[in-house]
This record gives C-alpha cells, structure tokens and sequence, in this order.
C-alpha cells in the first residue's frame, strides 16, 4: 500500500486538532471543560459511554482508531483522484 499524502495530511490535522482541545481541557477552570474530550473521540464516545469513563488509556486508543480511519479515508481520497487522472486520459 502506498502512502497517502492527502492520509498524512488529514492525519496531522486531526492529531493536532486533538492536543489543541486536549491542552484546552486541562487548563479551563470551568466545571465542564472536559467535555470537550468527547469531540476528539466521536463516535466511540456515544457508542461505548459506559467502558470509557476518565481512562486517558482507552482516550489514546480512541484517537489512535479515529487516526486510521481518517488515514483510510485520505487514502481512499488519493486512490479515486488517481484512478479519474489516469481514465480521464485514456
């Protein structure tokens, strides 16, 4: 498999999406703040609300989940824009 350009990109936007909301959350002083943690992880979040609790374990292998599908769905991305190139010049 080759590596995706658009994957990595898309990647590194969501990761750094994630520590900005992740230093966000632990400096507010607000009573809710870490409910912005949920956003990072959706849909997990919704689906297994009752095995994640506070476990920043589970939080990092959320992201991590989230970080392949996203790389998945760049690949995807670059595979339909090189497959329309090569037959749009056929």
């Amino acid at each position: 498999m080759k590596k995706s350009k658009i994957g990595i990109t898309l990647v590194l936007l969501y990761l750094i999406t994630t520590l900005i909301i992740w230093i966000y959350a632990n400096t507010c002083s607000n009573m809710y703040c870490g409910l912005i943690l949920i956003l990072p992880t959706m849909p997990w979040a919704l689906l297994f609300e009752k095995i994640i609790g506070d476990s920043v374990f589970i939080f990092f292998i959320l992201i991590t989940l989230n970080s392949v599908i996203i790389y998945s769905f760049g690949w995807l991305i670059s595979w339909l824009i090189s497959w329309l190139i090569k037959n749009i010049k056929s």
